[in-house]
């Protein structure tokens, strides 16, 4: 009896004349790499003409992992209000049975666009955003069909699933701290101000708010944002701590007169701490700082910074729970019910701790 030897991507190469990879790109449709109309035609045709049966297994296979698979959309894993996250989103993604992927995407769109691009055409678990997206269009297209939370402050154009986190209202408690304390002349120290950064912009809303309510001047905040072209040329790994550090002494070379810094967050807060310290200038005595997230950082001894603290790992934690939902409730798999939109806030507070106190009374020359 006659046997038959199974088809490989050899033979079609051999067949079609191009690379073994090629084919198994184009058979597999990658979607990071694109071929020519008639590159893909000689090798589909030459697959369909040699009887080439594809591993299905291999693809079920895949398919049930992917299905497993939640990614996490990250700016930055420099700063340890991210790393906070991930842990415990990838806690509770093992818990419930999931995997995790990071991709962190340094705040640039075409790097995010790659990321959704390879996932699009996948069907994975679902996504979690750690920051706000300018791809507005991108996934509101995708979240039709793949459960996406959001961890940020509420976005106005994007209908999403989210665990939010009220910025405004921070910067009101900050505001509100540092008035009890007497200072009435601020710094507040920031990334770029861009209008997608509703976080930073809504922090000094909410420190503007305090200081009318208590009929003070907003003009005695006085607002430092590096420029995204200064921010470019930072390491990756240091960009908020130097945010701090920098803003900080070219503000002091200009004037004196605040009594408190305020960074956009811990790792601003901790470059103001370090340029002070290296002026030789006294925390609290001489000058007060804060800071929001309340990462490991801002606990430690010699550090002591002020903050705020708004459940890190509880928002992780949820964000996975949310995906859960989706994927198992009948208003998912059912297209023809009506969907829901889910939507988690957690009361932030205030921890003092040794980088605020009341404000001097005398000038610093």
């Amino acid at each position: 009896m006659a046997s038959y030897r199974k088809i490989t991507t050899k033979d079609i190469a051999d067949y079609a004349s191009v690379s073994q990879s090629t084919v198994s790109m184009v058979l597999n449709n990658r979607p990071d790499v694109s071929f020519s109309y008639e590159t893909r035609e000689k090798v589909l045709n030459a697959a369909k003409v040699l009887g080439y049966e594809k591993n299905s297994k291999n693809k079920l296979c895949t398919e049930k992992v992917l299905s497993k698979l939640i990614m996490i959309m990250c700016p930055s894993l420099s700063n340890l209000y991210y790393t906070m996250l991930i842990h415990s989103i990838t806690k509770q993604a093992n818990k419930c049975g999931y995997s995790i992927f990071i991709a962190p995407t340094m705040r640039n769109p075409k790097l995010e666009k790659h990321y959704l691009n390879m996932y699009s055409r996948f069907k994975v678990a679902g996504i979690i955003y750690l920051y706000q997206s300018t791809l507005i269009s991108q996934i509101k297209e995708l979240s039709s069909s793949t459960p996406i939370v959001l961890i940020s402050d509420k976005n106005q154009n994007l209908n999403l699933d989210s665990v939010e986190l009220n910025s405004y209202k921070t910067g009101y408690i900050i505001g509100e701290h540092i008035l009890s304390l007497g200072h009435k002349k601020v710094a507040y120290m920031s990334t770029p101000l861009l209008q997608h950064e509703i976080p930073r912009i809504q922090r000094l809303n909410g420190l503007k708010k305090s200081f009318l309510d208590h009929n003070i001047d907003i003009n005695n905040i006085i607002v430092k944002n590096e420029d995204l072209k200064n921010v470019s040329k930072y390491p990756l790994d240091k960009t908020e701590y130097l945010t701090g550090y920098n803003l900080t002494k070219q503000l002091l070379d200009e004037r004196k007169d605040m009594t408190a810094f305020i960074g956009t967050n811990d790792m601003v807060a901790i470059g103001i701490i370090d340029a002070l310290s290296e002026m030789k200038y006294k925390i609290p005595n001489d000058f007060s700082v804060c800071g929001f997230d309340n990462t490991l950082l801002s606990s430690l001894h010699k550090i002591s910074l002020t903050t705020i603290d708004h459940a890190i790992e509880d928002k992780g934690t949820e964000a996975v729970n949310i995906i859960s939902k989706k994927i198992n409730s009948k208003s998912h798999l059912n297209t023809q019910n009506r969907s829901c939109i889910m939507r988690l806030e957690y009361e932030p507070f205030l921890v003092k701790r040794n980088s605020t106190s009341i404000a001097r009374t005398t000038d610093i020359f």
